[in-house]
């Protein structure tokens, strides 16, 4: 009866670090997406702004960074770039974020660069 129990806490120590390390993954992944789904929303928020007003840059920018605000993440003008055109072409507006992971403090590259880009008309 006492052997079974060494053994269940061998067995115990050998499999929490990788249930541990799966579980932060799970929540990177999580996370990886929340952010991605805030940038794109934030891309697509900008670009709509700016098919109406292609030449406020500033503004557009502004408008992307706002609708970001309250989920988390922090966007700063230079995470905001805005391709402008003439009415009837594209403009485009690309979001970027560096996501510090969990799991990367265990397994290294503790960072990943995620982007978005929308385009709409101007009109």
């Amino acid at each position: 009866m006492k052997s079974s129990r060494g053994q269940n806490l061998v067995e115990l120590a050998l499999l929490l670090p990788i249930l541990l390390l799966i579980l932060a993954g799970m929540v990177d992944l999580g996370r990886g997406v929340h952010a991605y789904t805030i940038i794109t929303n934030a891309a697509r928020e900008g670009a709509r702004y700016g098919s109406m007003h292609p030449d406020e840059i500033a503004f557009i920018q502004a408008r992307a960074i706002s609708e970001a605000e309250g989920s988390g993440i922090e966007l700063t003008p230079s995470n905001v770039q805005v391709s402008t055109s003439t009415s009837g072409n594209p403009i485009r507006v690309t979001v970027t974020y560096t996501l510090t992971l969990i799991t990367g403090l265990i397994l290294g590259g503790e960072e990943i660069q995620l982007q978005s880009s929308v385009e709409m008309i101007i009109f």
